[in-house]
């Protein structure tokens, strides 16, 4: 897919229109699930460190489940039993992540923003995020918090790497993907997709509606399949209605809204903050499109 930008206007087709429930930028966006967990401590503004420790050891802590079933910052819900992660300021949205512990180890999928540095700073130590689904096969625990100093190593793997159990010390190949669609995707053993809608790759059976031509696609084993609509997807990244503009927009758009002045990012799923003006980047990295006042 490439990614020409598509306006469309009020009088605009159905395939233009976005299915997602979003009316305003402002409504019901979201930073992420991870980053709103700050255990009541003090010096939590909301922003998380980008720094990658060089040995990569953190302590691990669990977001998402029952009573904080969040939506994720890059897509998705933090239910508790994905294989997700948060740091995607440090990694970037979709990034693989080899986590191990305790003679164990699991691949995550950095999908959520967090946690905020006043945990690292209570904890001395960088922090993971992770599902309880994660901690869970690490741990044998199902939430952990900073407190705990529950310690894992983490390593970025190539995009294909399957989600789920790995064999600790298996060579998952390093590196972040060449973004070919080859390789293993997900938990189903299929080859993933490159997405140049979201820019980056993504697993086996997701949908997402194009840039280009706002028609929808579904990831099928490495190549892309017109579908006619995201139904029965796994996962699915659609157009945003931009009440700013008027119409809707595809994912990586960024708008700046009319009602607040501040500055949100569709991720497909919904709009998201925070955005960097500086570099007009969002949480899915760079704007497609950059839409002042």
């Amino acid at each position: 897919m490439r990614i020409h930008h598509l306006a469309c206007s009020l009088l605009a087709t159905a395939a233009c229109t976005a299915e997602v429930d979003i009316t305003t930028e402002d409504t019901n966006s979201t930073s992420g699930a991870s980053i709103s967990l700050n255990d009541h401590l003090s010096g939590c503004h909301g922003q998380a460190s980008s720094a990658i420790p060089a040995d990569g050891s953190y302590y691990m802590t669990t977001f998402g489940g029952p009573g904080d079933h969040q939506q994720m910052s890059c897509g998705g819900y933090a239910d508790g039993t994905g294989w997700y992660a948060a740091s995607r300021q440090r990694y970037g949205c979709g990034a693989k992540l080899q986590v191990e512990a305790n003679g164990k180890c699991v691949v995550l999928s950095a999908l959520d923003y967090g946690p905020d540095v006043c945990v690292e700073a209570a904890a001395h130590k960088p922090i993971i995020d992770l599902s309880p689904r994660a901690s869970k096969a690490l741990y044998g625990v199902s939430g952990a918090g900073w407190s705990d100093h529950l310690a894992v190593t983490v390593t970025e793997v190539a995009s294909s790497t399957p989600l789920g159990p790995c064999a600790t010390g298996t060579d998952t190949g390093g590196g972040s993907g060449s973004g070919s669609g080859t390789g293993s995707g997900g938990s189903t053993g299929a080859a993933s997709c490159s997405s140049s809608t979201l820019d980056r790759d993504v697993d086996d059976g997701t949908c997402v509606q194009s840039s280009s031509d706002a028609l929808w696609y579904q990831c099928n084993n490495g190549q892309w399949d017109s579908i006619a609509s995201s139904a029965g997807c796994a996962s699915a990244f659609a157009w945003c209605s931009s009440a700013t503009l008027g119409y809707s927009v595809p994912p990586r758009t960024c708008v700046q809204s009319a009602s607040t002045s501040a500055w949100y990012q569709c991720n497909g799923q919904a709009w998201v903050r925070p955005v960097d003006t500086a570099t007009q980047s969002g949480a899915l990295g760079a704007c497609s499109s950059w839409n002042p006042l």
